[in-house]
């Protein structure tokens, strides 16, 4: 409703002067002549009110002073019905009233209440006809009182058309803040989304380049050790540096492709993939031994997805930080409503300062797999011993993400050098 009527600003106080003058004319029968000279004056006033707020006001108070000074003629002639432009007058001026003082409406209607009821008395034949008898000379006290009540007739109409004016404002502001909370609602909303999507994204890099780029650089760095002594296994580990690479190639551009692919419905991997995962690690040095119990049950393609990047993550960090030699175990406890996944790996026994480039940093390693297990409405946690760490993770048979689970306590009785890599 005001939209509508803020779109027609420019036109409704003219069109509502042009009414009032047409009505009026009509109801009075009046003829363009120096009696209709107050009403012509208000119509102007009614006109320009809202365009020119104070001269709208200011030639209301004019005119009025001029009907005092006989200038225009008085009420009897001018006719009762032109007061009614009053009012308009001041919604008007009051709607456009903005940045400038506030009680200056107010108290223009409360003038114009004063000089209406001075223009009254002033004409002894209109005031002598509203009572109905001679009022002059029957007492002070009895005119003041008759005086009081127009007056207060006048400057009521007069302050309520200054009150729906103030409530029209207060509208119209109240909807501009409405809208421009819609609207930074709506910019937050899109950021979030796009920070999200960025957190996803960056995730899904992290997932894919970690396991491989680790397995290329244990395999690159075995070359130059093994190349003149081991010369026939050389064709091997170019073997698992080509597959690896090619691999996360495969991976990386199938992400990059479909960023605007649902995840649900098309997965890169399965969780049975894991054991490739598993034979490359293998060939890299650390054997990987995996164990199932249970009977598995049809995933979501979005379950198989998850589960296949716990995996992936806690091997990957197995391989980076614990002690290769001992071997990780990975363990998948099938049961009727979960599944739940169990990387125990050993810790390093070494007592040499890390160097300076395996100095574990903190990154989306752990953080990435909580926040992956918790839309898949699972949890994971870590449970840190005296020479074994261990990643747990918990999967339901029914996706239904738990904004809380991710919370999880981890059990910690020493830190893990690199666990958040």
């Amino acid at each position: 409703m005001f939209n509508s009527f803020r779109q027609v600003r420019v036109l409704r106080a003219p069109l509502s002067a042009v009414l009032m003058l047409g009505t009026l004319l009509v109801l009075e029968q009046r003829t363009f002549d120096r009696n209709t000279a107050l009403l012509l004056a208000l119509v102007t006033a009614i006109a320009v009110a809202e365009v020119l707020p104070g001269l709208g006001l200011g030639w209301v108070f004019i005119a009025l002073l001029l009907q005092t000074f006989k200038v225009f003629p008085l009420v009897l002639l001018s006719g009762v019905l032109s007061y009614a432009a009053i009012p308009l007058v001041v919604f008007f001026a009051t709607v456009a009233w903005k940045n400038r003082p506030g009680w200056i409406p107010p108290v223009a209607a409360a003038a114009f209440a004063g000089i209406t009821t001075v223009n009254w008395f002033f004409d002894q034949t209109w005031i002598n006809f509203v009572f109905g008898n001679q009022l002059y000379g029957r007492g002070t006290l009895r005119t003041a009182a008759y005086a009081f009540l127009i007056f207060g007739a006048f400057a009521a109409l007069n302050l309520v058309a200054w009150a729906a004016g103030r409530a029209v404002n207060n509208a119209s502001r109240s909807r501009k803040a409405q809208l421009v909370a819609e609207s930074r609602l709506k910019e937050a909303s899109t950021e979030l989304l796009l920070e999200r999507e960025r957190n996803r994204i960056a995730r899904e890099l992290h997932d894919v380049l970690a396991h491989s780029l680790a397995v290329i650089v244990a395999q690159a760095d075995g070359i130059r050790f093994i190349h003149r002594t081991e010369p026939e296994l050389v064709e091997q580990a170019s073997k698992i540096i080509a597959d690896s690479a090619r691999s996360a190639l495969v991976e990386t551009r199938r992400l990059i492709e479909g960023f605007a692919t649902d995840l649900n419905h098309e997965p890169g991997q399965r969780a049975e993939d894991v054991t490739a995962l598993a034979d490359r690690l293998t060939s890299s040095g650390m054997p990987v031994e995996i164990e199932t119990s249970g009977t598995p049950w049809d995933m979501t393609p979005a379950q198989h997805l998850t589960a296949y990047r716990l995996a992936q993550e806690s091997l990957t960090n197995a391989f980076k930080h614990a002690d290769r030699a001992q071997g990780v175990h990975l363990r998948f406890l099938w049961k009727p409503d979960s599944v739940e996944l169990r990387i125990r790996s050993s810790l390093r026994t070494s007592t040499e300062p890390p160097k300076t480039g395996d100095r574990p940093v903190l990154g989306r390693g752990l953080s990435g797999m909580r926040a992956r297990a918790a839309a898949a409405g699972g949890w994971v946690e870590t449970i840190n011993g005296e020479e074994t760490f261990e990643v747990m993770a918990f999967l339901p048979a029914t996706e239904q993400p738990a904004p809380g689970a991710s919370g999880r306590q981890v059990i910690s009785a020493r830190p893990v050098e690199g666990a958040n890599a």
